[in-house]
């Protein structure tokens, strides 16, 4: 069905109504019609009692009506013997059933006929032995009364529908107020782009928790456009800060290939630093390239995870230690760590406990001393280098952020950002401290045990 559900809405109280009133305009009808058809035979009924009685009492105390012409009230009567002769004038027709109740071969019966072009109801019934009464009125009253009551019920059945129609309308309108209200509110955020409309909710019926969850969905709207408003940035973020990275070793990489293009008037040395140089300023854009494509896959919300499992962290710690001993040879690295289960991703978290060594390492002077300490589901890694100034603590976790005094060190800004990130992925947090006695604490602290 076409058109406004308010329409349907009306129509559809309508047409109820209308099959109701019908249902009841008919069985209305039908009892009324037998009533009055009951009403008729027992007034013929009484009449054939009276008689009978009268008979009975004294059977020469009355005479037959004569020829029922008008067929006044209460009835037109006649006697009927067993050869079908009535007594007077014959203005009742006798046939074989009136002869059988005078015999007594038959009991009372009805019949319906027409007199003189109008509709009888004649009841026959015995009188005495050998003996028929018959009695009659008119019908067509019973008809014409009818009639006048069908008319009734159609009228009343137009009238209720129209009525329900009006309600239905009037009903479908107030009822589905909230309704129009969430479908100019939707029209209004598709024209404006704008989910911090609101419909106003009252009451706790259906079509108000319709409205409080179209309410919650333009809040978690808003919630996803600032979401990827601030990947956005954060992605033209990333592209600027990543171009301005690149442009420095680039430019290292074209000033040395163009000297390597004039080889023949370099020395020996001079050829040496410089494929030094360029060895290494192609790993430092491995790092910085190897770093971005961390973050960006981190940030990347459709990007496949990593299959979490359940990951012994102070020996996942143990292998990152011993890889970093390698790499840095003149630190001593000195751990102490209990035992602790944590579900992640073993490749992620050994890539942020391996900045976390890497970084306590650059910053910590030649035959310095790194502390990495695993207790209760907190990892610590201390260095006894400068320390981080108080005007740089709130941003070492910024991609691209490098103090002042870590300008001339080699590495891109990046580490830290992928510990934060590797960490807010785990439900982890990561601040940095500066202890008492000088240097750097790293502290990430891991969620607890569930149940615990």
């Amino acid at each position: 069905m076409r058109g406004s559900l308010r329409a349907r809405i009306a129509v559809a109280a309508a047409l109820a109504v209308a099959v109701a009133v019908s249902a009841m305009a008919v069985a209305g009808y039908a009892i009324v019609a037998h009533e009055l058809d009951r009403s008729l035979n027992l007034g013929l009924q009484r009449e054939v009692t009276r008689l009978v009685r009268q008979e009975q009492a004294r059977p020469d105390s009355w005479s037959p009506s004569g020829p029922c012409v008008f067929l006044a009230a209460p009835a037109c009567v006649q006697r009927v013997g067993t050869d079908g002769r009535g007594e007077g004038d014959y203005a009742l027709p006798v046939d074989d059933g009136a002869r059988a109740v005078a015999a007594g071969a038959r009991s009372a019966y009805y019949r319906d006929v027409t007199l003189e072009g109008y509709p009888v109801r004649v009841l026959t019934a015995p009188l005495a032995p050998g003996t028929a009464v018959q009695v009659a009125v008119r019908s067509d009253r019973n008809a014409e009364s009818l009639n006048r009551i069908g008319v009734a019920f159609l009228l009343a059945g137009l009238a209720g529908a129209g009525l329900a129609a009006g309600a239905g309308f009037v009903v479908a309108r107030t009822g589905l107020a909230p309704v129009a209200a969430l479908t100019a509110t939707a029209e209004r955020v598709a024209r404006t782009r704008d989910p911090d409309e609101r419909i106003e909710v009252t009451g706790t019926d259906e079509l108000a928790r319709l409205a409080t969850s179209f309410n919650t969905m333009l809040v978690e709207l808003r919630h996803a456009l600032d979401t990827a408003q601030r990947s956005l940035s954060a992605q033209r973020r990333l592209v600027a800060d990543a171009s301005h990275e690149l442009r420095t070793p680039l430019t290292g990489l074209r000033t040395n290939i163009d000297l390597l293009a004039r080889a023949e008037r370099l020395t020996p040395r001079q050829r040496f630093d410089t494929v030094e140089a360029l060895r290494v300023q192609g790993t430092e854009l491995t790092g910085l390239v190897n770093d971005l494509i961390d973050l960006a896959r981190g940030d990347d919300p459709e990007a496949p995870a990593e299959a979490a499992e359940d990951v012994a962290l102070d020996r996942l710690v143990a292998d990152c230690v011993r890889r970093a001993q390698r790499h840095w040879p003149r630190i001593t690295f000195e751990s102490r760590l209990d035992a602790a289960i944590i579900e992640g991703a073993p490749a992620r978290l050994a890539r942020a406990v391996t900045n976390l060594l890497d970084n306590a390492s650059k910053f910590s002077p030649p035959g310095g001393v790194v502390e990495v300490v695993l207790r209760d589901r907190e990892l610590t890694i201390r260095d006894h280098g400068p320390g981080i100034p108080a005007e740089d603590a709130e941003h070492v976790f910024d991609r691209f952020y490098r103090a002042a005094s870590a300008r001339g060190l080699p590495g891109s800004g990046l580490g830290l950002a992928i510990v934060r990130q590797v960490a807010d992925a785990h439900g982890a947090t990561v601040t940095a401290e500066a202890p008492e006695g000088g240097g750097t604490a790293m502290r990430v602290r891991f969620p607890a045990e569930p149940g615990t």
